[in-house]
């Protein structure tokens, strides 16, 4: 039987710890991860949905979105050809009708791409954003072909199907989940034994990657995943919990989700990927 055609890709997750409305500081911290990966043989970055603004719909948060035409949007141009390696990061964008909720890639040639979210939340659209398209627009960094789907996105019937069917041969998806402040734990709660049973219960539920290996297996795809982490101070508590997985289901990078405020710091995991022609598999 012929065997699948193949290649491999150096790629990374960067999980900031992100601050509502601080842009300027939610940037250093891009900058900062991406050279890294840069250093380290990356060819591609990607940063969690809402790693730029922060992901808080209040009107003090939507007012600093950026557009694709700001100088958020050529400060990650510039890195990315300074740093010869593809930035993707999530962003509330200001477009010049609505606001979305979007990713930008930025491409060492020069190249920015725009990715709006299309299955948007209930409280996204009570805050006035406006979905985006379906289809995804499918870019390329050393011959191997990237899709986005930000963070719900994952849930447009069957999106599996349709990247292979669009030429991805790597799902990237970057999500803010969380859950409600109740869930965050300090390092002293550890002490108590009932927060440390909670804790644990929590942690056990961010550190299976089952179903994201399956997809990977049963769409010949690879996936890079990225979920913002940090306290937004309001609403949520983000967790993090950020994995690379090859298109065989190998796990080839993990960052644990972790429900400690304290434990949280900015880290970037990378590797090299095999990446092949997905196939459709039907209900996928």
């Amino acid at each position: 039987m012929p065997t699948a055609k193949t290649q491999t890709i150096h790629v990374a997750a960067g999980q900031i710890v992100a601050t509502p409305g601080d842009v300027a500081g939610n940037l250093r911290q891009i900058e900062a991860l991406s050279k890294q990966a840069a250093k380290a043989g990356a060819r591609l970055i990607l940063f969690a949905e809402g790693a730029i603004t922060g992901y808080l719909l209040t009107p003090e948060v939507l007012a600093v979105a950026p557009s694709a035409e700001d100088p958020v949007a050529q400060k990650l141009l510039a890195w990315a050809k300074r740093y010869e390696i593809a930035i993707a990061a999530g962003t509330i964008e200001r477009g010049k009708r609505a606001l979305h909720m979007s990713a930008f890639i930025a491409l060492p040639e020069g190249r920015l791409i725009v990715q709006r979210k299309h299955n948007l939340t209930p409280k996204e659209l009570q805050a006035g954003l406006v979905p985006g398209p379906e289809k995804r627009k499918i870019f390329s960094v050393d011959g191997v072909k990237f899709g986005v789907c930000i963070c719900a996105d994952s849930g447009i019937p069957g999106i599996y199907n349709k990247m292979v069917a669009w030429g991805a041969q790597v799902y990237l998806g970057p999500t803010a989940g969380g859950g409600g402040r109740k869930f965050m734990k300090h390092a002293a709660d550890l002490e108590d034994p009932k927060k440390l049973k909670s804790y644990l219960r929590d942690m056990e539920k961010v550190c299976f990657l089952g179903r994201a290996i399956e997809k990977c297996v049963r769409h010949h795809l690879a996936m890079i995943c990225c979920n913002l982490s940090g306290d937004d101070g309001v609403d949520n508590y983000h967790p993090g919990h950020s994995s690379i997985i090859d298109s065989g289901g190998k796990t080839v990078g993990l960052i644990p989700g972790e429900y400690v405020v304290e434990y949280l710091r900015p880290q970037m995991i990378h590797g090299e990927i095999v990446v092949r022609k997905g196939r459709i598999v039907e209900g996928g």
